[in-house]
């Protein structure tokens, strides 16, 4: 299954972007979320890997992990494997909690679950706000 996020917002008149594409698959042992993005991406596209911004894609896999902990509230059972498949961020308007935001909810949107999607919110930084679970990053 697979999820996307784009963040594009101006907050304070400053912009924010970040786009994170994940896949998710059921799994029965351990959960884990990988970096999946490979040596080659499209700069002309804003694509980005660990090369290039460990710090964004440490971000991503922060945001995944942090989304299957709250999924597990919801539904102990399921366990999810979490490949970050893209990153896009510009060096103008891209920061970490922009990118663990997205990331955030582009594993929800690949998990695919029946309650409301998380909602990303600003106060100095991006965080995200779980309406199922009522609890913030």
């Amino acid at each position: 299954m697979i999820g996307e996020y784009k963040l594009s917002r101006v907050k304070n008149g400053i912009g924010y972007f970040a786009r994170v594409v994940v896949e998710a698959s059921l799994f029965s042992e351990k959960e884990f979320v990988i970096d999946a993005i490979g040596h080659q991406v499209n700069r002309n596209e804003c694509e980005v890997n660990a090369e290039t911004h460990k710090d964004w894609i440490d971000a991503a896999i922060e945001g995944a992990n942090y989304t299957l902990k709250h999924i597990k509230q919801l539904d102990e059972i399921k366990k999810y494997d979490v490949k970050i498949i893209k990153v896009i961020g510009l060096e103008t308007d891209t920061t970490e909690d922009a990118v663990r935001t997205a990331a955030c909810i582009a594993t929800w949107r690949a998990v695919n679950l029946n309650y409301p999607e998380p909602e990303p919110v600003f106060d100095k930084n991006w965080d995200v706000v779980f309406p199922a679970i009522n609890q913030h990053i």
